[in-house]
């Protein structure tokens, strides 16, 4: 019902304050991760990106409501963080970065190789408790190879890390996964022992699971 009643919307929400909030995770989080995608990247009303795209007045922060340049005053302020709850969204499914056990995970929610231009390239940094996590990645092919993600991660001191790489193809599976000049896995070998670097494959699911501890790393993941 949530995706039809979107896609009936030429890709448009209809939801309000509290039905927003969970928008966009329940997309991602079930097989609808483009769309979601699709959806923050709207630029005409109602959208995010009206707010700041349309011609009437173009917002610096986010306003109380979709259509304000066109509502009369009162319960209309244009700093509000009523639909601020995406901002959430930014870090646990596009940067992936989840610090709610004694692991840090991160996991990088991609769009699909046919749709990888609406989000080909992210850079986030979060303060947490464990100190400042940073990641980065790009999808261009300008700086990897096609059906690859160059992946760039920065690991907190005295914490440990798990890094979950989806497949970017339907059915795909890890041909390659490289940290900086070393391949630590290969579909012809298996695991290479590289210390540092504990990796698991799930069969069914093909996402590839790399343990490491505190430090700085370049990740690159070729799939097939």
């Amino acid at each position: 019902h949530l995706v039809n009643d979107i896609n009936q919307n030429n890709i448009h929400l209809t939801t309000g304050i509290v039905s927003t909030a969970q928008l966009y995770p329940v997309l991602s989080d079930n097989g609808h991760h483009d769309l979601a995608l699709e959806l923050i990247s709207s630029t005409t009303y109602p959208s995010y990106g009206y707010m700041f795209t349309n011609p009437y007045e173009n917002a610096t922060t986010i306003w109380e409501l979709w259509n304000a340049p066109l509502t009369g005053p009162g319960m209309n302020s244009r700093n509000h963080i009523m639909y601020g709850s995406v901002g959430a969204w930014f870090y646990s499914h596009l940067a992936g970065i989840d610090v709610s056990s004694n692991m840090i995970t991160i996991r990088p929610r991609m769009a699909s190789e046919a749709k990888k231009y609406l989000l080909s390239k992210l850079d986030c940094q979060l303060s947490t408790l464990y100190g400042l996590i940073h990641i980065s990645y790009t999808r261009d092919e300008h700086d990897t190879i096609s059906n690859s993600i160059l992946l760039h991660i920065t690991v907190p001191t005295n914490t440990q890390a798990r890094i979950i790489f989806e497949p970017l193809l339907i059915g795909g599976r890890c041909k390659t996964l490289i940290e900086g000049h070393n391949i630590i896995w290969s579909s012809d070998i298996g695991n290479r022992y590289v210390e540092g670097f504990d990796i698991e494959k799930d069969s069914i699911t093909g996402f590839m699971t790399v343990y490491i501890g505190s430090g700085q790393y370049e990740f690159q993941a070729i799939w097939q």
